[in-house]
């Protein structure tokens, strides 16, 4: 990057964004404890019998928006950290596939032996698995090495969240060919890879999800580079800001007063008589869903980047969140099958699942435990699979270091 200022070595701001979307996603899950006999149903309950659904109604109904931030916050930071490092062999692929792999494996395979034997126990006691049904041999095997989510699955097996993690994997493949290949120069090509990511989505699979919102986060980062040359960062940062801002209350003003969605529901029983409101709901959804990973979501991280770079690095302490956002993420769905697994084992009523008190006390247990899991073993076990795997013991903290995962 040839300019007069350069990008921060630490992007403090988009590790807090990461933890916050990660708390977003476990409020989104919170749904599995409303479904008759632990099975999920479309539409299958109320949701406004959620906790505080007033003011968490935005999370509760489109919260798995915030995996699609995961995807792009990955597409930014790769391309920031790796890309030209792979192009100019700095970084081979048994180095990259160390760091990532060290970063990934071990509080992956930990949760998922720690899900199999509580679905076994949710089995036993109960009669049936707990939300996840594909649970047998097969979808462990997958899980092992994380393609359980490439298109050789029934369905969705044993920690169900990881399936985005299974999504990154494949990405990185992706990822390392393009930066090896030296496609990246090509930006035309490159960029080519979001409306496919789309297509692939909405008729294959959901790895096209990742396609579109991971090399979005490419496009948002060679934005940001051509923004930093000759300072028209702080050009440009003011504007941007004001945008940004304008977005996110026209986000949040929507969901409370549902202005366009009406307008929409109208507009479509007029051209299309026969849409039910359901479908015209559903479909507004949709597309109010596609805007925020199109352009809300885009220009909070390019804000938060550009800020951070002229402003100067955020305190240290922004990470904190962020540092133990895959560990909450992956913790969180097995925390859930315990939560399940003691009520029933004191007879109590499933409702007291439901309880906002109940909400609060799953955070307070969940955010220590994953902080503790990050610093306490996440981190040592990296360590100790880097020393083991390179040919060079590494120091904790690099650059190339950077916890850019869900």
């Amino acid at each position: 990057m040839t300019s007069n200022q350069s990008p921060p070595q630490h992007f403090y701001a988009l590790d807090a964004i990461r933890g916050i979307a990660a708390m977003i996603v476990v409020l989104y899950h919170w749904q599995f404890f409303y479904y008759a006999n632990d099975v999920y149903v479309q539409g299958g309950f109320e949701k406004t019998a959620l906790p505080w659904y007033k003011y968490l109604s935005i999370f509760y109904t489109d919260g798995m928006v915030a995996v699609d931030l995961f995807f792009l916050l990955s597409g930014f930071i790769f391309f920031w950290l790796y890309a030209e490092r792979i192009a100019n062999r700095q970084i081979n692929f048994r180095k990259f596939i160390i760091y990532r792999v060290s970063r990934l494996y071990p509080i992956h395979f930990v949760t998922l032996v720690l899900v199999g034997v509580l679905q076994w126990l949710m089995l036993k006691n109960i009669g049936h698995y707990f939300i996840i049904q594909y649970n047998d041999g097969y979808h462990f095997l997958l899980n092992l090495v994380f393609m359980q989510n490439w298109g050789f699955e029934k369905g969705p097996s044993f920690n169900g969240p990881s399936w985005s993690v299974s999504v990154e994997v494949f990405l990185y493949f992706l990822f390392f060919i393009i930066c090896y290949l030296k496609l990246e120069k090509n930006k035309l090509l490159l960029f080519l890879l979001i409306p496919l990511g789309a297509f692939i989505q909405y008729h294959y699979s959901l790895i096209g999800k990742g396609m579109f919102t991971f090399f979005l986060g490419a496009f948002v980062y060679y934005l940001y580079v051509w923004m930093m040359k000759e300072n028209r960062a702080k050009k440009y940062l003011p504007s941007l800001i004001t945008i940004t801002l304008l977005l996110w209350i026209a986000m949040f003003a929507e969901y409370q007063f549902s202005i366009l969605q009406g307008i929409w529901i109208k507009l479509l029983h007029q051209v299309m008589p026969g849409t039910s409101t359901e479908t015209a709901m559903s479909l507004f959804g949709q597309l109010r869903n596609f805007f925020f990973r199109l352009a809300v979501s885009p220009c909070t991280i390019l804000t938060l980047a550009m800020w951070e770079t002229t402003k100067g690095m955020l305190n240290k302490k922004w990470a904190l969140l962020g540092n133990c956002s895959y560990a909450m993420y992956l913790i969180h769905y097995p925390l859930q099958i315990i939560f399940v697994l003691v009520v029933d084992w004191f007879h109590m009523s499933r409702l007291v699942l439901r309880s906002p008190v109940t909400l609060m006390l799953f955070f307070l247990l969940l955010i220590p435990l994953s902080m503790v899991t990050y610093y306490y073993f996440e981190l040592p076990a990296q360590d100790k699979l880097r020393a083991r795997f390179s040919k060079k013991n590494k120091t904790r903290v690099t650059i190339a270091d950077v916890n850019v995962t869900t």
